[in-house]
């Protein structure tokens, strides 16, 4: 593949006229290219191939093998006992806690694994600790990301945050070696930092270098790599695959193999050109790669669209959380991009990905059967998620959101009911229940996955762009790890009925959107900013 650097700015004989400064009043909508280059699509699939997969591998990674985990962590907390702790009957609380740790374990079962940790808090908090600080490390992630992009752009940022990966997972496998199961904790949280950050980084990127015709059905890649990513972990956690007590460390590193592909690959490939010309207006390089991605040398109406958004900009730098936060304006922009974001993960969707074995068993299903299924439910959601690419840009943002919203709320409470009727001795009723889960998939993975980060790339101008991704990255983040450290201690106390609470959070984010959420397929960057603002000014 040629490399962007070889791309010639124009071609040879003709001198391109200097690109005008564009007044901050006029409105140059950006040109609507509709044609999809071999070189776009082999950027966008090597950004999403290396961030995507590594943090669907991730978020499911603990699911499958958690009772070799679990095991393995016990058998780190004995030896640690049997090596420094005196043992016998003067030391009776010592004796308790070896017994505790140290018992054997013949039954391999999920039940069982319920049982040892609900016996065992100690065991139980470490376990959680090691399944949520992952989404922690995402969370961290959001306040170094803005910076590292604003400094060194794009591209650069994606492939430090790809180092920082290689670390992390680097620690995680070396746990075991250590016997250390605090290495593996923290790798975990340095995992989820370079994962988080790729979560904020791509979508900006390949919202960036897409035309409008495109832009849509390129956001949804992303999630598509992520469900991937699931599917791929789910498959090589089985048992009998990698997800035993000999090789779960090689299982928790073989992400890697897609991030060092991203690496290779992206010397090949340019930055973005919004943020060449942004951040020093290097309009040579921001033309070239224009000519690179396109495959054409007519790139200059698209400059020139570049040029009036960089005008348009208020102080003439990225604006920082703060700021974000004080302007009215960007403030409600904001809600339209966080409220579908909470609704992802407040419809139960990050408890069914954390515990999607468990509810299966749960349900009257074995151990192994649980596996299988969730392996058919991410086969499931990655095959909506490539329906949702084809329609997001035919049917629009809004209307896939309120269909998602429609579906996932009748799936759960049909949930509800047939969990109900479960424990009360239906037959036949356990199999309703898998159905649901099923039918939430379906739905959630129509747009909930990906229409939110779609939102959150495309609402804003190019100093704000940043800073947005980087709060609704919290927002997604933090729902999460709320979520799946409360989901266990809830259902605990109220059973099926948990679900409820999520279908209250959907009828909420389902009206909000229904009311304040406009549409903005086939429109420009610049084409939703003047929508944003007619709409904002309305509503003053």
């Amino acid at each position: 593949m040629q490399s962007w650097q070889e791309v010639e700015r124009y071609p040879s004989g003709m001198e391109m006229s200097p690109l005008p400064r564009a007044s901050t009043a006029d409105l140059i909508p950006a040109p609507k290219h509709s044609g999809l280059t071999a070189n776009l699509l082999f950027l966008v699939l090597l950004l999403t191939l290396g961030t995507g997969i590594p943090l669907g591998y991730n978020i499911v990674a603990l699911n499958a093998p958690q009772t070799v985990i679990v095991n393995w962590i016990r058998s780190v907390g004995c030896r640690r006992i049997h090596n420094f702790s005196s043992v016998g009957p003067e030391n009776s609380r010592n004796t308790s806690r070896f017994e505790l740790w140290c018992h054997m374990i013949n039954d391999s079962s999920d039940d069982q694994l319920m049982v040892t940790l609900a016996e065992n808090p100690e065991l139980n908090t470490i376990w959680a600790l090691t399944s949520a600080l992952f989404s922690l490390g995402g969370i961290m992630s959001v306040f170094t990301t803005g910076y590292l992009m604003k400094v060194y752009g794009l591209k650069s940022s994606i492939l430090m945050h790809a180092a920082i990966l290689i670390v992390g997972t680097g620690i995680s496998c070396l746990s075991d070696q250590a016997q250390s199961y605090e290495m593996l904790i923290f790798g975990r949280v340095i995992v989820g930092v370079a994962v988080g950050s790729g979560n904020v980084l791509v979508p900006i990127y390949i919202s960036e270098i897409s035309p409008v015709a495109l832009r849509g059905a390129l956001g949804t890649l992303p999630t598509t790599m992520f469900i991937l990513g699931m599917i791929i972990a789910t498959t090589l956690g089985l048992p009998y695959v990698m997800g035993n007590e000999q090789q779960w460390p090689l299982y928790l590193a073989l992400h890697l193999v897609p991030v060092l592909v991203m690496c290779a690959g992206l010397s090949f490939c340019p930055e973005s050109p919004r943020q060449l010309f942004a951040r020093n207006a290097e309009t040579d390089a921001a033309q070239k790669a224009l000519i690179w991605l396109r495959k054409s040398n007519d790139v200059q109406e698209e400059l020139l669209a570049i040029q009036a958004e960089r005008d348009r900009e208020k102080v003439g730098h990225q604006l920082s959380l703060l700021g974000l936060f004080r302007d009215p304006f960007l403030r409600s922009a904001l809600w339209l991009c966080v409220v579908p974001m909470i609704a992802m993960h407040t419809s139960g969707f990050s408890c069914l990905s954390f515990y999607s074995t468990f509810i299966f068993s749960a349900s009257g299903l074995s151990p192994l059967n649980s596996i299988y299924a969730s392996l058919g439910l991410w086969t499931t959601f990655l095959f909506m998620n490539l329906t949702s690419l084809v329609l997001v840009d035919r049917n629009g943002r809004r209307v896939l959101l309120l269909t998602s919203h429609v579906g996932v709320l009748i799936s759960l409470g049909f949930l509800v009911l047939t969990i109900n009727l479960t424990k009360q001795g239906f037959v036949g009723s356990a199999y309703g229940s898998v159905t649901c889960i099923f039918a939430f998939i379906v739905f959630h993975g129509l747009s909930l996955m990906s229409v939110p980060w779609i939102l959150g790339a495309e609402l804003f101008t190019q100093e704000a762009r940043p800073a947005a991704m980087m709060f609704v990255s919290i927002v997604c983040w933090g729902t999460e790890l709320v979520a799946i450290l409360l989901f266990p201690l809830v259902i605990a106390q109220a059973g099926e009925f948990t679900f409820c609470i999520f279908i209250g959070f959907i009828v909420l984010t389902g009206s909000f959107t229904f009311w304040a959420l406009p549409e903005t397929k086939g429109s420009s960057m610049e084409e939703i900013q003047t929508l944003l603002q007619v709409r904002f000014d309305k509503n003053k």
